[in-house]
């Protein structure tokens, strides 16, 4: 496979929901938001499915971490003449001694400007395409927070996967969000497991974020099929379901 595999590991209601309600982020979860599970159940779930696959790079989508609602940092104009429209790998970041694995950020549209860099041993790559603007490239390049480009008005996932194997020898990819990027991994067939932690609770809401979010079937589309690979209930009344992507 040219790619690296890819897992899916992600907290739902019974309902499919991801969420208590749409323009949620990571950084605006509250007490309300343990019904999906506390910090240390996800913690030991995600840790589980990291340790199960030998997991080398965390990939989250920009909507986990940026709301669409959100207003955007202006950044500084950019007036100089490199070509910033190429993959940006450091070596001073991808050789740092000590790293181990990577954070990944599908950002086709450059709206990640926290200058976060990631974690002290697992640094922050972005995945943007070219409708990005070349002052947010040289937000990236002058912030230190390497990249690489695939796509022209939304990141090429596929294009992006084959770069992170091929330039980084990245072999599995672990994502937990579920919406609008567990739904295009699956759709493109780019999945290869589901991992999903039911929640015995109903959230409903026709807007708030399901696990697998895609444009509706086409008439000569078939529904993509899974195989179990485990399932387990719990006396709490959560379930536990793994399934290979067919």
């Amino acid at each position: 496979m040219n790619r690296p595999y890819v897992v899916l590991g992600v907290s739902a209601s019974l309902d499919g929901r991801i969420s208590l309600g749409p323009n949620r982020t990571l950084m605006d979860l509250d007490e309300r938001d343990e019904v999906l599970g506390t910090r240390e159940e996800w913690e030991d779930f995600y840790n589980e499915l990291a340790r199960r696959n030998s997991v080398d790079a965390y990939m989250e989508g920009s909507n986990m971490l940026v709301a669409e609602n959100e207003e955007l940092r202006p950044l500084e104009s950019y007036h100089g003449e490199d070509d910033l429209y190429s993959d940006h790998l450091p070596k001073e970041v991808v050789d740092k001694p000590g790293r181990d694995g990577w954070l990944v950020a599908v950002d086709g549209r450059g709206r990640l400007r926290s200058g976060y860099k990631g974690e002290e041993n697992k640094p922050l790559l972005h995945l943007v395409s070219k409708s990005v603007s070349p002052d947010y490239l040289w937000f990236l390049r002058k912030t230190g927070i390497p990249y690489i480009v695939a796509g022209e008005e939304r990141a090429d996932l596929e294009l992006a996967l084959i770069k992170l194997k091929s330039e980084l020898d990245i072999q599995t990819v672990l994502t937990s969000s579920g919406g609008r990027l567990s739904g295009a991994l699956i759709k493109k067939g780019l999945l290869d497991e589901v991992n999903i932690r039911y929640n015995p609770v109903i959230i409903g809401g026709f807007k708030t974020p399901t696990l697998f979010a895609s444009p509706e079937l086409k008439e000569d589309e078939w529904p993509i099929s899974l195989s179990l690979i485990k399932g387990e209930v719990t006396d709490t009344g959560h379930i536990y379901v793994s399934y290979k992507v067919e």
